[in-house]
């Protein structure tokens, strides 16, 4: 059967619910290797993005938290489309735009947060195939239920933003 529409909590009381904008990015290096976030705390990789303060375009944002995260400078080169996220059980409802981004100049150093310094958060880079592989048959190491739920979501959201970006980029 096909899905006619989802109605979701926060779409029909938006001002109970808001939404945490955020930008994501499949950033490629000159040798088209992906940058990938390993969280060691966790066993958990992921891509590189988080969230738009109020003043940043999307754009703007997935710039600032890939030089944050990566210490590269990057231009985006494309947009893939947007990703929403939504569970009031897990408290988690957020709007996420999806790029791909070149690293433009040399690759910089880090400038990690301290809970992604406490995440013991390692900069890798990878194929896109490998990078696909690796986040699709991980199997993180959660600390609680409500963890455990938020990182598959990642997970899931992760897979589909590298399968879109693999699409276009053949």
């Amino acid at each position: 059967m096909d899905l006619i529409k989802r109605i979701t909590f926060g779409e029909i009381f938006a001002d109970d619910e808001k939404q945490q904008k955020s930008a994501r990015v499949v950033l490629m290096d000159d040798n088209n290797l992906v940058a990938v976030l390993y969280l060691g705390a966790l066993d958990f990789y992921t891509l590189p993005g988080g969230g738009v303060d109020d003043w940043e375009s999307y754009e703007q944002g997935a710039i600032r938290e890939v030089r944050e995260e990566t210490g590269c400078n990057c231009e985006i080169v494309n947009t893939l489309g947007r990703i929403d996220e939504n569970s009031k059980t897990l408290g988690w409802n957020g709007v996420n735009i999806c790029f791909i981004a070149k690293v433009k100049g040399e690759k910089g150093v880090c400038d990690m947060t301290q809970e992604e310094i406490d995440d013991k958060t390692q900069l890798h880079w990878y194929s896109l195939d490998e990078a696909l592989e690796i986040i699709a048959n991980q199997q993180a190491n959660p600390t609680d239920e409500r963890e455990a739920g938020i990182l598959k979501i990642i997970q899931q959201r992760n897979i589909v933003i590298l399968n879109c970006a693999k699409e276009i980029l053949g």
